[in-house]
Formats: structure tokens, C-alpha cells, sequence
């Protein structure tokens, strides 16, 4: 190697580092990490350094990815919500009513064990306190729509099973199917450990007795 080709091969390495575009970090690394924040410390204890720390992304990025720590948690709690969704669908699909609505709350109860930290964000979280933090006026829109897709269904599994004008009917629908189930759940939640079984729980066979 002739003089100086060191040198500029130590040039050309120092260059590649400095101008190389920034490491993308996804979105839903840093939303994952967030989740765990908040199933740690609690929604008032979620900082932009501790979601840094657990994603690995620095702040710039996260700001970059999000705009704001009140957008990221009005992100995190959609996507939580939407996935709750997924999991509630099949069992609201079809069948008779009260064989459906038993589908729905051991739905719900599996999915708070199944998934844990989205369950503790959604207690920790509400569409209400969202809409207090700094949001677009689009994101504010999407946190008033995202129960649309199961809301229809709900409404029509009230009106089946009881009595009452239409709202009193879902809001009695939302309390059996969902409120409920979370609260036979959320003991085990709570505790992050000795989780039952899904089958034999008799958290879960009181849930379907309910």
C-alpha cells in the first residue's frame, strides 16, 4: 500500500460514519417500549428519557417519529384499543345472544392475561384524559371514532339481552361483556406473576357465570 492510503481509507471510514443518515428506529419499537413504561411507573411516571432508555432510540428520534409524548400516548392507547378490538371480534361475530356475550367476556378476560402491559394501559389510560393533552385535531378525531367497529354489535347484543332505551342498553352491554371481566382479570394483572391457567381459573369460570 503506498503512503497515505492508510490515511485516506481512515478518511473514508470517518466519513462513512459522520454523514451516514440516522439509524431509523419503527414506530412500534418505541410505542413497545412506552407500553412498558407506562405497565412500570404508571402513566404520570411515563418520561421521554425512560422510553429513550427502554427503546434505545435516542430523544430526537422519538420526537421525530411522534412530535410529542402526549401524541406517542394517544398513539399507544389507539393501538391498544384496536388490538383489544381484534381479539373481541370472533366472539361478537355470531350465535345467540347469551352464548355471545359469554364469548365476549371470556375474550376479554383472556386478552387482559394474554396481554398484559396493554391491559394495565388501558386502566392507566382513557379516550377522556387524552383528549385533555395537546393533540391534533385529527388525532382527537380518530380517539372519538376508534370503538366505531364494535360499538354496532355491542348495541345490538344490549338490545337483545335487555331492556331500556338504546343507550341504557349498551352501557348495560359494556358493563357484562367488558367492565366486568377486566375487574375479574385485574387482580391477576395487577400481580404480573402466578397468572392461572386459561381454562381452570376460577377467576375465568366465575366470569362466565356472571
Amino acid at each position: 500500500m503506498w503512503p497515505g492510503a492508510a490515511l485516506w481509507a481512515l478518511i473514508e471510514h470517518l466519513l462513512q460514519f459522520f454523514c451516514a443518515p440516522p439509524r431509523a428506529y419503527a414506530s412500534s419499537l418505541i410505542l413497545d417500549a412506552t407500553r412498558g413504561v407506562v405497565a412500570d411507573r404508571g402513566a404520570r411516571g411515563v418520561t421521554l428519557a425512560a422510553i429513550a432508555h427502554g427503546s434505545g432510540a435516542p430523544v430526537g428520534s422519538i420526537y421525530h417519529r411522534f412530535g410529542s409524548l402526549d401524541e406517542l400516548l394517544a398513539r399507544l392507547w389507539l393501538r391498544a384499543v384496536r388490538r383489544s378490538h381484534a381479539a373481541l371480534a370472533p366472539a361478537l361475530a355470531t350465535g345467540d345472544p347469551v352464548q355471545r356475550a359469554v364469548r365476549v367476556a371470556l375474550a376479554v378476560y383472556d386478552f387482559c392475561l394474554a396481554e398484559r402491559e396493554e391491559a394495565l394501559l388501558l386502566a392507566e389510560l382513557s379516550r377522556r384524559n387524552l383528549r385533555e393533552r395537546n393533540l391534533s385535531p385529527g388525532l382527537l378525531a380518530e380517539l372519538d371514532r376508534v370503538n366505531e367497529p364494535i360499538e354496532g354489535p355491542l348495541a345490538e347484543l344490549g338490545h337483545a339481552l335487555f331492556t331500556g332505551d338504546d343507550r341504557t342498553r349498551l352501557d348495560l352491554a359494556l358493563t357484562a361483556v367488558i367492565d366486568l371481566p377486566y375487574g375479574f382479570a385485574r387482580r391477576h394483572v395487577d400481580a404480573a406473576r402466578d397468572l392461572p391457567p386459561r381454562g381452570g381459573s376460577p377467576s375465568r369460570k366465575a366470569c362466565a357465570q356472571s
